[in-house]
């Protein structure tokens, strides 16, 4: 094997590497291995790649920026997944209030969560669900205040990721920059960008 044939495979192999990672990215099965190209391309375009080592850069801050995006979307997916629990909470608190003195506890649990059924079942019963949690005296986003008191565990655990997260984005980031400043800046900017695109998304989804 000549110099020069060793001299371009080396060049070659970290972007062979690279493409195979954003051919097959490691992903949870919900995430959408598209999405984290775009990232991918959008940092690109930013961090102006010229070599290898450029792309590798990209490549990595792609990954540590996703981590972001990945626990502000599970926030999201935890409040979600208490909204059965917390909405029989709220009939459960209604059932009470409205049951004579004699009536267990048990039974009140057990007609809130017929009652919380039938909400995931037929969407066509929750405005006068809606309707009956107001006159009880709870606000209109009570099941949503609910949902985040039961949620607020997890919801905390989360945020010690995310902050462990953008840690580990900023020193990379910090570390680029004593090595390419413009590149390191323009990444930071980037990834800055799409986290607070993704945030302004996500706070307008968990509002519908």
């Amino acid at each position: 094997m000549s110099d020069n044939k060793s001299a371009r495979d080396n060049e070659r192999y970290p972007l062979d590497v690279l493409k195979r990672h954003l051919d097959t990215p490691q992903l949870l099965p919900h995430e959408n291995a598209k999405d984290f190209n775009q990232l991918f391309d959008s940092l690109e375009d930013y961090g102006k790649a010229q070599n290898s080592r450029d792309y590798l850069a990209v490549f990595q801050a792609t990954v540590l920026t996703w981590d972001v995006l990945r626990y502000q979307h599970m926030k999201i997916g935890v409040l979600r997944s208490h909204e059965r629990a917390a909405l029989e909470s709220l009939l459960c608190k209604i059932q009470v209030r409205m049951a004579s003195p004699g009536l267990a506890e048990a039974i009140a649990k057990s007609d809130a969560g017929k009652l919380a059924a039938a909400w995931f079942d037929d969407s066509a019963s929750r405005p006068a669900m809606m309707k009956m949690i107001e006159n009880a005296g709870f606000p209109p986003n009570a099941l949503e205040v609910e949902a985040f008191q039961l949620a607020l565990p997890a919801l905390a655990t989360i945020e010690r990721l995310i902050v462990s997260a953008q840690k580990r984005l900023d020193k990379f980031l910090d570390d680029l920059e004593r090595a390419s400043k413009a590149n390191a800046r323009a990444l930071r900017l980037a990834a800055e960008k799409a986290i607070a695109v993704k945030a302004s998304g996500q706070s307008q989804a968990s509002m519908k």
